[in-house]
């Protein structure tokens, strides 16, 4: 029998460390995982640790007040426990009795909405600091989607000393516990009681300051769009990829790796009073940028080399229009200046797609439901149908670009192809019609708009606002 670890021979300092690695939680995903830094699901801890001996459990104690800090929200709706959790994708640590019996919280978060006569009722939750700023963005983006959600509200903000040793919360922590709710506007009342003076005044004068408006998104979004152009041209691809994903941002699309959230859907449906889209549906301003940062992303991806990426952005984006063919899009690209950006798309996807095909990359499994769909070849003569006439050669220059040689004949309008080429473009057809009338409608928008113009009130695009182009 081996004998056991002298573990309490240990230094001190070691030991702490080995208590804070046993205490870590483990982050419980279960069905609503959605990875790349979204987590939700709720936090467990196993605490068995603290009932080997009474040293064991004051030493790890120690370490687990001193790295653990907890926040309690109490919500007048139950069902805001699931949304915060799942929908919001902030991890919580205990809800309902749990909650209410956990005393070890340095805030309290109490929501209450007395026009609805909810003041009376209480859900308790309790999420750890490091997640407050999560709390916050989902209830930012919220109250984007609900123009009227937050003067309802009522809310309290209370520092609370879980500490029985009298030694006061420091002010960093106090920031840390307070100023994520400068985001959180146009509430009925806001109380705040035990924070430092200076930090509640700076909280009430974040709370001041209005959201920006649709248009200041979408043009916030679209010179970080040119910076990144400028960023490629200097020859910088990662900073532009930055940028891009920056603008991504400006228009409340998260992204984090593969993954991404479009939120504030309803936020964009107003039109512009003003700048250089004014008069436009931001949402229909909203799915055009959508469509040029995807494009952009995809050419950066490329100038890094990495075509699995660019293969990934491209291919989810043009399988999302391929999806809904039959429905508006055709006619969505009709109606505005999006036509171009597109066929670019299709083209520095199938770029991709030829990188992978030449290195027999096992990535290409991952298209396989696609058919001949994705194939190289086949999205280059599709985005032939987006680009006509002179556009045609911004085709053989992306082709160019990357190094890629294709037949001059395969550049003519009158090449339609052979054989199986055909057949794998034969769900294509309606779009290629769609394209040519395209083509006549976008040099009419060009002759009578100025150039940034994006037309289209987009009240036909709804199916398109959940998606991930």
């Amino acid at each position: 029998m081996a004998k056991p670890f002298p573990f309490l021979k240990l230094p001190s300092e070691l030991r702490d460390q080995i208590y804070s690695h046993y205490l870590e939680p483990i982050l419980d995903l279960g069905p609503c995982e959605f990875g790349g830094g979204y987590p939700g699901g709720t936090y467990s801890y196993n605490l068995d640790l603290l009932r080997v001996c009474q040293q064991i459990y004051s030493e790890a104690n120690d370490v687990w007040r001193r790295e653990h800090l907890f926040v309690r929200i109490d919500t007048p709706w139950e069902q805001a426990v699931n949304h915060i959790s799942h929908e919001g994708l902030v991890p919580i640590v205990a809800m309902g009795n749990n909650a209410k019996l956990f005393q070890r919280y340095h805030s309290l978060v109490k929501i209450n909405a007395p026009e609805h006569f909810l003041t009376h009722l209480s859900h308790a939750i309790i999420i750890r600091l490091e997640d407050l700023h999560r709390f916050a963005q989902m209830w930012y983006y919220s109250a984007l989607n609900y123009e009227a959600l937050n003067q309802h509200l009522r809310v309290t903000l209370a520092l609370t000393n879980p500490s029985s040793d009298g030694k006061e919360i420091s002010k960093d922590m106090q920031k840390d516990l307070l100023l994520p709710f400068g985001n959180i506007k146009s509430l009925d009342s806001v109380a705040v009681h035990g924070f430092d003076s200076a930090l509640e005044k700076e909280l009430r004068r974040l709370m001041a300051i209005p959201y920006d408006s649709p248009q200041k998104c979408c043009e916030d979004a679209t010179a970080l769009m040119e910076s990144g152009d400028r960023a490629i041209i200097d020859g910088d691809a990662a900073d532009a990829l930055d940028r891009y994903i920056k603008a991504f941002h400006a228009i409340h699309i998260l992204i984090n790796g593969r993954e991404r959230r479009i939120l504030a859907d309803h936020f964009f449906h107003h039109e512009m009073n003003g700048g250089r889209y004014q008069g436009q549906s931001g949402t229909t301003v909203r799915i055009i940028l959508r469509i040029k940062l995807v494009a952009r992303c995809v050419n950066a991806y490329l100038k890094l080399k990495e075509y699995s990426e660019a293969a990934f952005w491209g291919m989810r984006s043009i399988r999302i229009m391929r999806d809904t063919i039959g429905a508006d899009f055709e006619d969505f690209l009709i109606q505005v200046a999006g036509m171009l950006d597109a066929g670019i798309l299709y083209v520095r996807t199938g770029v991709a797609i030829r990188n992978l095909e030449h290195a027999q990359s096992s990535e290409l499994d991952t298209y396989a439901e696609d058919g001949g769909f994705a194939k190289s070849e086949c999205l280059f003569r599709i985005a032939g149908k987006f680009l006509k006439g002179d556009n045609r050669n911004l085709i053989k220059k992306e082709l160019e670009d990357n190094n890629i040689k294709m037949p001059e004949e395969f550049f003519f309008d009158g090449d339609e192809g052979t054989g199986s080429d055909i057949d794998s473009l034969a769900h294509m057809e309606h779009m290629a019609a769609e394209a040519e009338m395209a083509e006549q409608n976008v040099a009419q928008v060009h002759m009578t708009m100025p150039s940034q113009t994006i037309e289209g009130d987009g009240s036909h695009m709804q199916n398109y606002l959940h998606t991930d182009l």
